[in-house]
């Protein structure tokens, strides 16, 4: 009963906002559990903490943490009061301009200046001389001279005109020669200010740095502890945009060989935090699943009625490992290096078998970066008890097709996922492994194999001489000729097939099926058997097909 008051106190103390420390605490991701559509982050960190209540702030985890998946447990004389995920918007980062100008900006600066002044008392004792020439003008044309008087002989009017005509000319003249140096001058003075003004603005002309402002993304774990105390402390949260498909290398190495299945993970991460150096594990459960148990409710049944249905107005009116891996065994056979072979990441891995779900344990540490690509990671390699077969069609294909017929792979623990086959080091295609088929072993064409030589022909298609009524009946026979030029035995599956009637006026019936094993329904003929090296064995069948001859028949072959 203590202990519980206390924490109630403690509680109390915490909702009522007191004061309370905040501790960021340096932490290392060390282990991520890898879902086929999410992931689990395990992070670790110690600290050091004061008496009272302290918020220890896990800082820079991922942007896409799911709130209601985080856990916290620790070590050490406290108590975890509170887990919460927290986004803190950091303060806005002010412009940093660059006062300090260039020598050669600074250098330039004080010439202009010194120079704008020069200018400016030139054209100050420009526009004096200005000034000067227009009072003259002005005192020129005011006098009394200009306007003549009663008494002034022809040849004293004569002087005194030319005298003004001259002096006008003199002045006007002057005028305009010092107005051209006006000119040039403000013309000086306004270009050296442009520039003067350019060098002084020079900082506005620099965008100034600003740091990109990004949220912080925290967990946040409030404790509290009666004195100070050193300790530990682990979480572990869901994170979103990360998961891991499997695909699949399938090698063989003969047709004696058993299939080699090598297992591989196609890991990506897009969380915002970079997994280095971690330790992996692999799971083929989704959380996300809904995990409601289902219910099967009544299934009702009754009479149908058609719902009533009221039309609108307008109703009434109108109406879419490529590469070649050599195994240890093919590098020691090859007897090429003497040095012992290279061994693989996927010898690493233990698989553990829950109660709802396979975990991959990871051995190795991996650093899966927060890029979203695929970053491979091997899994399994085992080999799976094979056995090979040639399926032959000589009515379709003149080839030989070889099958590897794979048994125990169920204890794989396979995913649904694309695998690349490989025969005797040669890339042959893709197939799709799907573990959910009820089959207990799964077949995989390895491509055409030349070395099954392949004949059929037509024997016999003869018209029976003795009609009975209005029926006639045709004859038809052929013979498959198969050699074997391999080294070796071979597994021989035949199929070839005479055709079903889909009209009960015409009937078709085997007249020898050459020892076939026969479906009657599909029309199917099946010769299994081993055929040696080197030799050969022929299949005959005939059978008959009796129609109306009067009526054609669309193919009897």
């Amino acid at each position: 009963m203590k202990t519980l008051t206390i924490t109630f106190v403690l509680m109390a103390i915490y909702i009522l906002g007191f004061a309370t420390d905040e501790k960021t605490i340096k932490s290392d991701l060390k282990n991520v559990t890898v879902f086929p559509g999410s992931a689990q982050l395990f992070r670790s960190g110690s600290f050091s903490i004061s008496s009272g209540i302290t918020e220890l702030v896990f800082e820079n985890v991922s942007p896409f943490v799911d709130p209601k998946s985080i856990q916290a447990k620790g070590a050490g004389s406290y108590v975890i009061l509170d887990v919460q995920f927290r986004v803190k918007q950091p303060e806005p980062a002010l412009p940093v301009y660059n006062n300090i100008l260039p020598p050669k900006i600074l250098s330039e600066i004080k010439f202009l200046q010194d120079s704008l002044a020069d200018v400016s008392f030139e054209l100050e004792a420009i526009r004096s001389k200005i000034d000067v020439l227009n009072l003259e003008k002005t005192l020129l044309m005011n006098n009394s001279l200009v306007k003549g008087s009663g008494g002034d002989t022809i040849p004293e009017l004569k002087a005194t005109l030319e005298f003004f005509r001259v002096k006008l000319n003199d002045i006007n003249t002057e005028l305009v020669k010092i107005r051209k140096d006006e000119y040039k001058v403000s013309l000086k003075q306004n270009n050296m200010q442009i520039r003067l003004n350019d060098l002084l603005a020079y900082n506005s002309q620099v965008l100034p740095t600003v740091q990109p402002q990004v949220p912080i993304y925290q967990i946040v774990v409030t404790v509290s502890a009666e004195a100070a105390v050193s300790g530990s402390m682990d979480i572990n949260y869901m994170v979103n945009n990360a998961g891991w498909a499997p695909s699949y290398d399938l090698r063989a190495n003969g047709s004696d060989q058993p299939m080699q299945l090598i297992y591989k993970a196609n890991v990506w991460q897009n969380t915002g935090e970079n997994w280095d150096n971690v330790k992996l594990k692999l799971s083929t459960i989704t959380p996300t699943a809904n995990n409601v148990k289902p219910y099967l409710p009544v299934f009702y049944l009754g009479y149908y009625t058609a719902p009533a249905y009221l039309r609108t107005d307008s109703e009434k009116r109108d109406r879419a490992y490529a590469a070649d891996d050599f195994s240890a065994r093919e590098l020691a056979a090859s007897g090429s290096p003497s040095t012992a072979p290279a061994d693989y990441a996927y010898n690493y891995t233990s698989a553990v078998q829950t109660l709802t779900n396979v975990e991959f344990d990871i051995k190795l540490s991996y650093s899966v970066p927060s890029d979203g690509k695929s970053h491979m990671v091997p899994v399994q390699n085992k080999e799976i008890p094979t056995t090979y077969y040639h399926y032959i069609v000589p009515k379709i294909e003149s080839q030989a097709f070889l099958v590897a017929k794979l048994t125990d792979w169920e204890t794989m623990d396979l995913l649904p996922g694309n695998a690349n086959i490989y025969f005797d080091g040669t890339f042959i295609g893709e197939t799709m492994i799907n573990p959910n088929t009820l089959e207990d072993t799964m077949e995989l064409a390895l491509g055409r194999d030349r070395s099954i030589v392949i004949n059929r022909k037509k024997l016999k298609d003869e018209v029976n001489s003795k009609i009975i009524g209005s029926y006639r009946t045709k004859v038809i026979s052929y013979e498959i000729s198969i050699k074997n030029n391999k080294a070796v035995a071979a597994n021989i599956i035949v199929q070839d097939q005479i055709p079903v009637s889909q009209d009960q006026d015409i009937k078709v019936e085997l007249v020898d099926g050459g020892k076939a094993e026969v479906d009657e329904g599909m029309g199917l003929l099946t010769w299994k058997y081993k055929l040696l090296s080197k030799e050969s064995k022929k299949h005959v069948f005939t059978y008959n097909v009796v129609y109306d001859k009067n009526k054609p028949v669309a193919s009897v072959y």
